[in-house]
């Protein structure tokens, strides 16, 4: 088989792999730059070129998890290409179609399981669920003339399914390992660590409204926030589409919380985002919340902001103007670099104004280094192939005692 890895051999995101023989060729993942938007008009379009160049000719694209760096070119594929992934990593793309479109409503999708294997002329692939800040991610095992490839996807060991990685195959030929922290030796906390934190946080302030900024779609994070709401005695109010994000997580887990099942759990409504969900969807994603029942109003979180914990987002910021609680505190819960984006302008300054603290409390959704070597020893690779890394040359330090192929982008290998 003939390996290229068309993107992500020097470059965090925006990974894209080709396993090819003379009967089928396969993609693993196809997405978008982290820095596209940075890009020039001219060179967007030579990005998307490139990209639906890879696309052609392929006969299956099996994609690792729900993160734009990952299938945020899934528009470029060809119509009813047969597309592979978890079921809980569709239900994660089809939340896409609330705002605006499912990337995969033009694709054939077939739905695996872990352990599940499926074969695409003579190449077999098996998927195997890991952890990682994308519910449903996970690593897949190619294997064709008589090798085995192990694609890690991007992996973790520090969330609540961080034991995940044992199940994954031992002594393969070669591991498309990825390595977004090999520069970064700090351990990261688990997520029973940061629920921690936030109890910690909000029992330092028992009288503040809590502001938590973090992803909708990143569900353990949201999980650990909401138990550590309980312990406080607080409600976690959420806007209507994280809302509908935990509805639909629910649907294929049953312990996730949601506005309707959960005791101590509101939904606000923005203007700006209930008003887009209402136009797009006939009102449906907002009368299924109950808002009757259920929703928290600007006076609620003014006249009583010490029952509160808001989950936030840059594009509520008008929402957060009006509200007019005497104290607030606000976390970070993301990726520091979302903090100093030029699109976060406007409501960075609104919270260095008006919100007392400004704390970071977060965990990687990628493995730290002692993660990676853990990995490493329980797969026990022949070979090690970095990916997803702005430092392949990193993995040579780290894994002394194993043998390193270094690839560039597009260049091509018989394996």
């Amino acid at each position: 088989m003939i390996l290229t890895i068309h993107r992500g051999t020097h470059e965090i995101g925006g990974s894209c792999v080709e396993i090819c023989t003379d009967k089928a060729k396969i993609l693993i993942d196809l997405g978008m730059p982290l820095d596209y938007d940075k890009h020039t008009t001219e060179e967007q379009t030579q990005i998307r070129s490139d990209a639906a160049e890879w696309c052609k000719g392929v006969d299956a694209l099996f994609l690792s998890h729900a993160h734009a760096d990952h299938y945020g070119f899934l528009d470029l594929l060809p119509q009813d290409t047969p597309i592979y992934a978890t079921e809980e990593t569709f239900a994660m793309l089809a939340l896409d179609g609330i705002l605006g479109d499912d990337p995969t409503e033009h694709l054939e999708k077939h739905p695996l399981k872990s352990g599940q294997s499926c074969e695409v002329a003579d190449i077999k692939v098996t998927a195997y669920i890991i952890d990682h800040s994308a519910y449903g991610a996970c690593a897949y095992l190619i294997e064709c003339d008589g090798k085995r490839l192990l694609y890690s996807g991007d992996i973790r060991l520090n969330g609540v399914k961080g034991v995940l990685y044992k199940n994954l195959p031992k002594g393969v030929d070669y591991l498309l390992l990825e390595g977004t922290n090999v520069l970064r030796a700090k351990s990261n906390p688990t997520e029973r660590e940061v629920e921690n934190q936030f109890v910690e946080a909000f029992d330092n302030a028992p009288d503040a409204l809590h502001l938590v900024w973090c992803s909708a779609k990143n569900i353990d994070r949201i999980c650990a926030l909401f138990r550590a709401c309980i312990r406080c005695g607080k409600w976690l109010a959420i806007d209507p589409y994280t809302a509908n994000v935990l509805a639909a997580v629910a649907r294929l887990n049953l312990k996730i919380p949601t506005v309707t099942t959960a005791e101590q759990m509101k939904v606000y409504f923005p203007p700006r985002l209930t008003d887009r969900l209402t136009e797009r969807n006939q009102e449906r994603y907002i009368y299924s919340l109950n808002p009757k029942q259920n929703k928290a109003s600007y006076d609620d979180f003014s006249g009583s902001p010490e029952k509160y914990v808001m989950l936030v987002r840059p594009t509520v910021l008008t929402y957060l103007q009006r509200i007019k609680a005497f104290r607030i505190r606000f976390i970070r819960s993301i990726w520091s670099g979302y903090w100093n984006e030029p699109s976060t302008e406007r409501f960075r300054g609104w919270v260095e104004e008006h919100c007392e603290v400004v704390k970071d409390i977060h965990s990687s959704g990628h493995a730290d280094t002692q993660s990676l070597q853990r990995i490493v020893e329980h797969i026990r690779p022949q070979t090690i192939i970095p990916i997803h890394t702005d430092s392949p040359s990193s993995f040579g330090e780290l894994f002394s005692e194993n043998h390193i192929l270094y690839l560039s982008d597009n260049r091509s290998i018989e394996l």
